[in-house]
């Protein structure tokens, strides 16, 4: 039953209804919606579906990520630089729902090319 009712959320996410899975903020605008299915498909497709304590994280990787990182940016959201132990990423938020990053140094500092996001959605 909790499937159902992830899908439920979901649905209603996407589609900008009313729900407790829809936080304020979150953009319905028909090409952001287009992004965030996509993600959301390619997680389930390829099993990146993870069940939290009280959220359900879809992640996707490559060429939709990349598309969704790259829309983010051609809609203006601000970067944040993370250098860490594992390298230096540079993250786009997902209004109300998640993030979208790119790593551009590995551990050893030497330029790479990754990108993912991640969406979270309450159960």
């Amino acid at each position: 039953m909790r499937g159902a009712a992830s899908v439920i959320s979901i649905c209603a996410l996407t589609l900008g209804a009313p729900c407790s899975a829809a936080p304020s903020g979150v953009s319905v605008e028909p090409e952001a919606l287009a992004h965030y299915s996509y993600c959301v498909n390619e997680a389930k497709d390829r099993s990146f579906v993870y069940v939290l304590s009280r959220q359900i994280l879809y992640r996707c990787h490559g060429d939709v990520a990349i598309s969704y990182f790259n829309y983010l940016g051609y809609r203006h959201v601000r970067e944040r630089r993370l250098e860490d132990e594992t390298g230096v990423y540079l993250f786009r938020m997902i209004s109300g729902v998640g993030r979208c990053w790119t790593k551009i140094l590995d551990e050893a500092r030497l330029p790479v090319s990754a990108f993912g996001c991640e969406i979270y959605v309450d159960i």
